[in-house]
C-alpha cells in the first residue's frame, strides 16, 4: 500500500514537489523556524535513548508498532526506527512518544490476553459459570474457555472490554458452580479479592495472598462474632461485611483496618471501593463514613448521635 501524500499547505507536501502558494509559504515558514531554533540553541534533533526505551517498554506490555504509532500520531516507520536503535530523533516526535502512558488502553487492534485470562480465572474462583461470564461479556462460551485455559496470547480490544465489563459486574457476587470453583482451586487461580485492579494487566503483577484462606467456621454470624472479639476465621463474604462495618462505624484508617485483618491496605481499600460501586449498580444506599469526630475529643451522647 502506497504512503498517503501529505495535505496541501504543509512543508511535507512541498517536499513532495508541490509548488502551490500555500505549500511554498509553509516550507518557507518551516525553514525560518529551523534557523531560529538553531540560532537560539534549541536543537531539533535530540538523543533518542529515552524515547526508544519508552517505546520498547510499551512494546513489552503488548502494544504493536502500529498501535504505538497511532497513539503518538506518528508513522509506524518512525517507531520501527526508534525501537531499532536510532540514535537521534526530532524533539517533537520524542515528546509524542514519551507522552504515551505505559497503562494506555488502545482503541483498535489486538491487546495481550493476560488481563482477560486473569479476570475470567478469578470469576471461576468465585464459582461463576462459563455461560454466565460469556453472557455478561458479550462473547462466546468457547472464547471464555480458551481465555481461561490460557490458549490465546492476544485478543481484540472489543472482546477485552467485554471481559472487563463482566468482571466489574460479577467480581462482587458468588457463583453457583462448584465445578469452576474446584477447577480454580486445583489450578491455583486467585479470586478477585486477591487482585489489585492496577496489576491485573501487568505481566509482573502477582495476587495478594497475605489474607487467610476462607475456612468454614461453625455457627453463623461470623462477622459479628469477629467484631465482638471472638476467635473465628472470616470467609470472603464475612471479610467484606467486617470491612464495611469498620469503614462506616469506626475512625480506623485503612492501614489500621488492614493490620487487624492481616491484609494489605491496598486490598482493604479495593474491597471498600467495590462495595460502594456494587451498591450504586444495585440502586442501594452507598456505604459511607459515618463517624468523623476527632479522636482526642471527649464526645457527649449528643455528639455521638450527630456523628452517626
Amino acid at each position: 500500500m502506497s504512503r498517503p501524500v501529505p495535505a496541501h499547505g504543509t512543508a511535507n507536501r512541498y517536499a513532495y514537489g508541490c509548488r502551490c502558494e500555500s505549500c511554498t509559504k509553509a516550507a518557507t515558514r518551516a525553514d525560518a523556524e529551523r534557523r531560529l531554533d538553531r540560532m537560539a540553541g534549541r536543537p531539533r534533533q535530540i538523543p533518542a535513548a529515552p524515547a526508544s526505551d519508552h517505546a520498547k517498554a510499551l512494546k513489552a506490555r503488548g502494544l504493536t508498532v502500529s498501535q504505538i504509532a497511532r497513539e503518538a500520531g506518528l508513522e509506524p516507520s518512525t517507531i520501527r526506527r526508534l525501537i531499532g536503535g536510532q540514535r537521534e530523533i526530532l524533539a517533537t516526535n520524542a515528546a509524542k512518544v514519551l507522552s504515551i502512558p505505559l497503562t494506555v488502553r488502545v482503541s483498535l487492534g489486538d491487546v495481550p490476553a493476560l488481563g482477560a485470562t486473569r479476570r475470567i480465572r478469578a470469576l471461576y474462583a468465585l464459582g461463576h459459570l462459563n455461560w454466565r461470564i460469556a453472557q455478561e461479556a458479550g462473547i462466546s462460551r468457547d472464547a471464555v474457555y480458551h481465555l481461561a485455559a490460557g490458549n490465546w496470547p492476544t485478543l481484540k480490544v472489543a472482546m477485552d472490554d467485554g471481559v472487563r465489563t463482566a468482571y466489574d459486574r460479577l467480581s462482587m457476587q458468588t457463583g453457583t458452580s462448584w465445578k469452576t470453583r474446584r477447577l480454580a482451586e486445583r489450578s491455583g487461580w486467585a479470586p478477585p479479592l486477591a487482585w489489585d485492579d492496577d496489576v491485573l494487566d501487568d505481566p509482573n503483577g502477582v495476587p495478594q495472598t497475605d489474607a487467610p484462606e476462607p475456612v468454614a467456621t461453625e455457627g453463623g454470624n461470623v462477622a459479628a462474632r469477629w467484631l465482638l472479639g471472638e476467635s473465628v476465621i472470616l470467609g470472603a463474604e464475612d471479610r467484606k461485611e467486617v470491612i464495611q462495618h469498620l469503614f462506616e462505624w469506626t475512625q480506623l484508617t485503612k492501614e489500621e483496618i488492614a493490620e487487624r485483618l492481616e491484609m494489605k491496605p491496598s486490598a482493604v481499600e479495593q474491597i471498600w471501593s467495590r462495595l460502594k460501586r456494587q451498591a450504586r449498580l444495585e440502586g442501594q444506599p452507598v456505604p459511607q463514613r459515618r463517624v468523623y469526630a476527632l479522636r482526642d475529643k471527649d464526645l457527649s451522647k449528643k455528639d455521638m448521635e450527630e456523628a452517626a
